[in-house]
């Protein structure tokens, strides 16, 4: 609690600083961080005007343009219907929502035989979105790559039996930021769930990795194309896209794997790295976020120290790991380690204008925070 009250005190008297008249604000205290230690900004609290639980099985990605980390998705299972776009505001360390969860009363089937939400059926099911939510910053809209599969029917809840077999398509949604305006994309949709989607900023493209192969959404309009067949890895992914070395990198995997496998846009290879020497402990859904400034992958990995007669971890810690595709390396940053497990997490994204990594933590027992970590490569 030290660095959250350290930081907060700061707010919003002075500490805050214009960057160029287009952009963002900028934090002061954010810019100068203690380097390589994860620092607590913000943390929820009785009485706040927005409170609201981590959905485990949401994603996450970053708005460039307003500066703000974005969650969308939700953990279902007939238990949450939270559809609405989460945001949180690093300069002024609060978190707004695009407008309160819609009532299950609204969920219908439209005249295009697409699954709609909202007194106006304007807006997407809850679902489930893993690690496949990104942000365009050229259209400046949110691409949300999956589907409410786990409403079916009988498999966790029959709240929408009545509706659920009139849906025709479970589109690929896109959140336009200029109006706040979700729209369904008219194409064939290719859903990441429980998989994976990450945004090839030199293209504009969004690549999206399955266990049958990868797919690219790109064109005017857009629309999905395989452009590998045959994958690696099962469920529970995720993925970046590192800009320098033009390549899609994915770790993680629900049987729990320390492999990374990539594919190289430029040339098309595709493939599991052979990845010799340390390596971070076996894992799955991984907070995972590409770093421009020092060329690596971040990802945070969680290491068991204890577990129950039933081999269910009940205790353990979260580590940092650096990737460097170009040497095929791992490396720990061990000051930057958290006491706790992140456990299902894809909630982690690179603020550029701050050049920190936004971390938000927190679960059933756990109130939501957020954690920032300036890093600085060492010799």
């Amino acid at each position: 609690m030290r660095g959250l009250r350290s930081i907060c005190c700061i707010c919003l008297l002075g500490c805050l600083a214009s960057c160029a008249a287009t952009g963002p604000e900028r934090n002061q205290k954010l810019l100068n961080l203690e380097l390589n230690q994860w620092v607590l900004i913000h943390q929820q609290e009785r009485g706040d005007a927005l409170q609201f639980r981590r959905q485990s099985h949401g994603g996450s990605a970053f708005d460039t343009k307003r500066g703000r980390l974005v969650l969308f998705g939700s953990d279902t299972h007939g238990q949450d219907w939270k559809n609405t776009p989460f945001f949180f505001d690093p300069v002024r360390l609060e978190w707004t929502q695009l407008y309160p969860e819609d009532g299950r009363h609204t969920y219908r089937v439209n005249e295009q035989g697409l699954p709609v939400a909202g007194e106006q059926g304007n807006r997407p099911w809850t679902m489930h979105t893993f690690g496949a939510v990104e942000y365009d910053p050229v259209r400046d809209e949110l691409i949300v790559a999956s589907a409410p599969l786990h409403m079916v029917p009988g498999r966790f809840t029959n709240a929408l039996q009545h509706v659920w077999h009139d849906v025709e398509r479970h589109p690929t949604w896109t959140l336009r930021f200029e109006t706040d305006e979700w729209v369904p994309l008219d194409c064939e949709p290719v859903h990441f769930f429980p998989y994976c989607t990450a945004f090839d900023t030199d293209r504009n493209v969004v690549i999206g990795h399955r266990p049958n192969g990868v797919f690219e959404l790109a064109g005017e309009p857009r629309s999905w194309t395989q452009v590998v067949r045959g994958g690696q890895f099962g469920w529970h992914t995720n993925a970046v896209y590192d800009s320098k070395h033009k390549a899609l990198v994915v770790f993680g995997s629900n049987q729990n794997a320390n492999d990374v496998v990539v594919y190289r846009v430029e040339s098309g290879e595709y493939g599991m790295m052979p990845t010799p020497g340390d390596r971070p402990p076996e894992d799955q859904h991984n907070p995972m976020a590409f770093h421009p400034g020092i060329g690596k992958t971040v990802v945070m990995v969680d290491r068991v120290t204890e577990r129950d007669d039933r081999g269910r971890a009940t205790a353990g810690r979260a580590e940092t790991w650096l990737y460097d595709l170009g040497s095929d390396s791992w490396a720990q940053v061990e000051t930057a380690t958290l006491p706790f497990r992140c456990g299902m997490n894809y909630n982690m994204a690179y603020d550029p204008g701050h050049d920190v990594l936004l971390l938000v933590t927190g679960d059933y027992r756990n109130p939501t925070s957020v954690w920032a970590l300036r890093l600085t490569e060492k010799d």
